[in-house]
């Protein structure tokens, strides 16, 4: 029976363009390389996943930008790939066959996406499930490239265990051999030095008591009887007096009895009259050959000087490492024995969780923990239930994250759409704004719009609060402001229409603080009115001084209940613009921009900005008060949203520059229209 491995998944969400097809290919090839399939299978396989999301892109969502999302999961019997988007849902006939001589005669492709994700895949799935379009394709892999855990996890563990067993028994094997035949070389030369002791002091008696030759053949006859691995025995005598370098003759030689009397010659590489062990080749063998002095009273009278074959060595030593092997052989054997059979009882209750973990994985669903097998299988399959539902759970917070972010994308160009896409150009009159939000979205807002032949109203608005809560209040707040001033042109019945909008649209909801101004371009002059909006900034180009006008009245939607119709009570002003006078609009994240040590920028820092900029065209001042205030801040987090709009007169001199604005024609019923549509 044939056991799949644990399921291995790889997820992925592009954005449904022609540019991310190259990043799809290369997460799908990335992850099927990791497989068992063949080369030609991945290039099929890479061919119909390519086919299928070019069609979605091109079909599915040809009316907007999307997103589609890629998963594969693959066992070692199976691959499945997995497509879903949620563009438009299309047909999908998998018993349709493409008719060969059609598409020849037509020179049409349709049909063949789905011909060829069925002949690349043994099973192609679609479904709609909800808004959703998920298309499968199931690849299954040739018997032969099937894995066999059973016998692959056997193998393993004997093939590993085998090795180590056989790298410790022979490790073993050589310490031992290596001490046995340091102990035989010390027991062997020490059994031959005290032959050598033995005989010296045999041979001193004969010398003493002036043994004759035959005597001293006898004993070295007998003395080589007694020790037959003695290659040769003999006794040498030293001449009356000894001679520093004196020659010695031979007394006896048990291998040339002949030789008695004459002058000894050692073998090559032995010094005549020392004591000691050397090895050399004596009559074509290699001996070892031992010296020995004989002493009387203190007297040297001769040397006892025999062989031992280096054979008799070797062949003990390779008798033990004979020895050593056979044990080494035999317990290897014995190891590898019960490797095999405890192989398969360490791997039977595997066997049950690998059975478990195919069911989990074809199915996807969460294995039950085994009733029975050890404490630590029951423990693996635990861990596998929670890294499942960790990873299903990190999906499902992956697939609200991108639902959030595209929600957020929608948003953002949803508020930068509100905002004027390009400010108008008057004769002798320009326009400067910016609106930088905290978040993604915010809640200011600011609007410069025709109302009337020759007037034009700008409005600034804060709504209390940042985000996204703030930004879908200012996007009502800005549509009822295009709808009542078609009907409530001055600024402070504008200011409270709003207020009455908000409180019965809107009455558990965040405060508004608005400016308003209407601009008379035919008198050159402004009436203001503000609904508990910060200060504006009124330049005069005459005297070069900078007021501070600050109209008085209540937020929009700040209301007790008492009196909820109330109002916002605003004060209007009527103010003449004169060439180069300015007017300076922002929220409350200018004049409290904070610094790195806490300082707010202020009003007096915006009035020097203004009076350092008599000059500017109304866009350079924005910029201008701008840059300053991120200069004061230094880098420090933005607290609160940023909105800053400037409006002045030009001056005469700078009516025909080759830079000035264009000149406009007066708003007509038509024109202004179309603004106020532009709210819907």
């Amino acid at each position: 029976m044939a056991f799949s491995r644990p399921l291995i998944e790889h997820f992925a969400a592009f954005e449904a363009q022609q540019n991310p097809l190259e990043d799809v290919r290369a997460f799908v090839q990335a992850a099927l390389l990791e497989t068992a399939l063949e080369k030609k299978a991945i290039a099929g396989l890479m061919l119909a996943v390519e086919e299928a999301v070019t069609n979605t892109i091109r079909h599915g969502y040809m009316y907007g930008p999307g997103r589609l999302h890629v998963r594969i999961r693959s066992t070692r019997q199976w691959v499945s790939l997995t497509i879903s988007d949620k563009g438009r849902a299309y047909a999908f006939d998998t018993n349709a066959a493409p008719d060969a001589r059609q598409l020849a005669e037509t020179g049409r492709k349709g049909g063949l996406g789905v011909y060829l994700m069925q002949k690349v895949s043994d099973q192609v799935e679609y479904r709609r499930v909800g808004d959703e379009n998920i298309l499968t394709m199931i690849k299954r892999f040739r018997p032969d490239t099937q894995y066999q855990p059973r016998s692959g996890l056997r193998r393993r563990v004997i093939w590993t265990g085998s090795l180590a067993l056989a790298i410790a028994v022979l490790a073993g094997a050589v310490v031992i051999e290596r001490q046995t035949a340091t102990s035989i070389r010390s027991e062997f030369f020490e059994q031959w030095s005290q032959f050598g002791r033995s005989a010296a002091a045999a041979t001193g008696q004969h010398f003493l008591n002036d043994r004759s030759d035959a005597e001293f053949d006898q004993l070295v006859v007998g003395l080589k009887s007694a020790n037959p691995g003695l290659a040769y025995l003999i006794i040498l005598s030293a001449p009356q007096p000894v001679r520093s370098g004196g020659g010695l003759r031979i007394r006896a030689h048990s291998e040339s009895p002949e030789s008695v009397h004459e002058q000894y010659t050692p073998p090559d590489g032995v010094p005549p009259e020392e004591d000691g062990r050397w090895l050399a080749t004596v009559s074509g063998q290699l001996d070892y050959h031992f010296s020995q002095s004989i002493s009387l009273d203190g007297r040297r009278v001769g040397v006892v000087a025999w062989g031992v074959p280096e054979s008799r060595l070797s062949g003990m030593i390779h008798s033990e490492r004979v020895r050593v092997a056979r044990w080494s052989a035999a317990i290897f054997l014995a190891g590898v024995l019960l490797i095999f059979v405890g192989s398969n009882w360490m791997t039977r209750p595997i066997q049950k969780l690998l059975a478990s973990l195919r069911t989990a994985g074809t199915r996807g669903v969460e294995v039950a923990t085994p009733t029975a097998g050890p404490n630590e299988i029951r423990e693996v399959v635990a861990a596998f239930n929670e890294a499942t539902e960790s990873v299903a759970q990190s999906h499902r917070q992956m697939a609200e994250r991108d639902v959030a972010r595209r929600e957020m994308e929608a948003s953002q160009q949803l508020q930068r759409a509100l905002l004027p896409s390009e400010l108008p150009r008057l004769d002798q009159y320009e326009f400067g704004a910016t609106c930088r939000m905290a978040r993604q979205v915010g809640g200011d807002y600011y609007d410069i719009f025709p109302v009337a032949p020759g007037q034009w109203l700008v409005v600034v608005a804060d709504v209390a609060g940042k985000g996204f809560p703030a930004a879908l209040l200012m996007t009502s707040f800005r549509t009822a402001t295009r709808l009542l001033a078609t009907t409530h042109t001055s600024p402070a019945d504008l200011l409270n229409a709003l207020h009455q909008f908000l409180v019965m649209h809107h009455p558990m909801g965040p405060f508004v603080t608005a400016c308003c101004v209407l601009l008379d371009t035919a008198n050159h002059q402004i009436e203001i009115a503000s609904a508990g909006h910060t200060p504006f900034l009124y330049l005069k180009a005459g005297d070069g001084k900078v007021t501070c006008l600050n109209p008085r009245g209540r937020p929009i939607g700040v209301f007790t209940e008492d009196e909820p119709e109330a109002g916002v009570l605003p004060e209007s002003q009527l103010l003449p613009l004169e060439p180069g006078d300015s007017l300076l609009l922002f929220t409350d994240g200018a004049s409290e921009a904070r610094s790195g040590v806490g300082e707010n920028y202020g009003l007096g820092r915006l009035e020097s900005s203004m009076l350092r900029n008599t000059h500017a065209t109304a866009s350079a001042l924005v910029d201008l008060v701008v840059a300053d205030i991120d200069r004061f801040t230094a880098g420090s987090s933005t607290g609160d949203d940023l909105t800053v709009l400037a409006l002045r007169r030009t001056k005469q001199s700078e009516a025909g520059r080759s830079d000035s604005v264009e000149h406009a024609a007066e708003p007509t019923e038509r024109h202004i229209k179309s603004h106020i549509a532009a709210a819907f």
